[in-house]
């Protein structure tokens, strides 16, 4: 596929939600979006957590104190489905003006349980939504996050390329960021909630951490901040030393835009609202990217990646009133053993003893489905069947 060229206009929306309130965060999110369309941009970015609320009141509150939890409880009732009427919302928003919209949310996993995640919502300029989860929540999240799993490690399709996102603390991993790197993102979103536990950390770290990943991964970053309100703050602060601090973090310089191997492009800027923009030629960094993909030595290194979404916590087996036994619905028939059988020796014809024991039974399934599809193949009748239905005949998915 030929390298992305030309120029993109991207935007980081330093913004403040309409705190705890998911369907005013969503308007404020669509007259935010309109407006950097209007400056000319086609990518818009937010920070964490920005629909409708980052829980920033955990640098300052003990977790067992009575207004954390009344904050906490509001989060819960304040948190997004995905998909919902906010998401439609700016999905509808992101089609009408043009613009791919990455942006933070609290998402709600399950409506009959008070189980939370940190998402970050991707919709490209035709208005289709995806999602992805924080794998590891920071510190004080962990009392109220679930950890996203192996299916958040990934990129999304753009029409400038792959692009990547990440949550917080998730863009001090280098494995992770790497590994995006591998995965082909050229441009980067870096989100961040409005502050962290003390003034000046949240800039620097925002600092370090983007221009390590454009250095590193010869990507643009767009490391975009939130921002957080005197009503939020009033709201928090127990004292008059709570009220300095909170006023003190939330003044702290944010969102910057990072060119491959690491120029500063736009920002920071400071503490407050607003939109940074910056034009991205996308065909920079080309000659960096060569260079850093020769430092790989993949004979040398290799990074496994468990890509599996977060296990359903309950599983429930039905009885069959015919048996009176338990049958666990959509288990998948075991295959044939004659096809076990020839995909193992196919496995040790061609690796040998390269290849351990675990990792040979880890392509095992993929090997006997390759068999299954072919033996079906073979037995249509070229003339009368549609391939079609029988390549794609057990695959959830659907046919193609």
């Amino acid at each position: 596929m030929a390298e992305p060229t030309g120029v993109l206009r991207v935007a980081a929306v330093q913004a403040a939600p309409a705190f705890l309130d998911p369907r005013a965060t969503a308007d404020k999110a669509v007259g935010l979006i309109e407006e950097a369309a209007r400056r000319g941009a086609r990518l818009v970015c937010f920070g964490e957590g920005f629909l409708s609320g980052h829980p920033v009141w955990l640098h300052v509150l003990p977790v067992t104190s009575p207004l954390q939890i009344e904050l906490a409880s509001a989060l819960i009732a304040s948190a997004v489905t995905i998909p919902g009427p906010e998401t439609t919302a700016l999905a509808a928003v992101a089609r009408r003006t043009g613009t791919m919209v990455v942006l933070g949310a609290v998402e709600r996993l399950d409506s009959r349980a008070a189980s939370l995640a940190l998402a970050q919502i991707v919709i490209d300029p035709d208005g289709r939504l995806e999602v992805r989860r924080k794998i590891a929540p920071a510190v004080g999240e962990r009392v109220l996050f679930t950890p996203g799993g192996g299916d958040s490690i990934r990129t999304f399709d753009s029409p400038w390329g792959p692009i990547s996102a990440l949550l917080g603390g998730e863009n001090s991993n280098p494995l992770l960021t790497w590994t995006l790197r591998q995965l082909g993102a050229r441009i980067h979103v870096a989100a961040w909630p409005p502050h962290f536990n003390r003034p000046g950390v949240m800039g620097e770290t925002m600092t370090i951490t983007g221009r390590a990943i454009a250095y590193q991964n010869s990507a643009y970053v767009i490391a975009v901040a939130g921002a957080t309100t005197a009503e939020l703050r009033d709201r928090i602060a127990r004292g008059p030393a709570e009220r300095a601090l909170l006023d003190s973090m939330a003044a702290d310089p944010g969102s910057a835009i990072w060119a491959p191997r690491g120029s500063l492009l736009a920002g920071p800027l400071d503490g407050g609202e607003g939109i940074l923009t910056a034009d991205l030629d996308l065909a920079a960094g080309d000659w960096a990217s060569l260079v850093n993909h020769h430092y790989d030595r993949p004979d040398l290194f290799q990074v496994r990646v468990d890509r599996s979404p977060v296990p359903v916590p309950l599983q429930l087996d039905t009885v069959s009133p015919e048996a009176g036994v338990a049958v666990t619905p959509d288990a998948a028939p075991s295959p044939d053993p004659r096809l076990v059988a020839e995909a193992r020796r196919l496995i040790a014809d061609r690796y040998g003893e390269r290849l351990g024991t675990d990792d040979a039974e880890g392509l095992l399934p993929f090997v006997v489905a390759v068999l299954e599809t072919s033996r079906r193949l073979e037995a249509l009748d070229p003339t009368t069947d549609d391939p079609r239905s029988t390549i794609y005949a057990d695959d959830p998915r659907g046919g193609r």
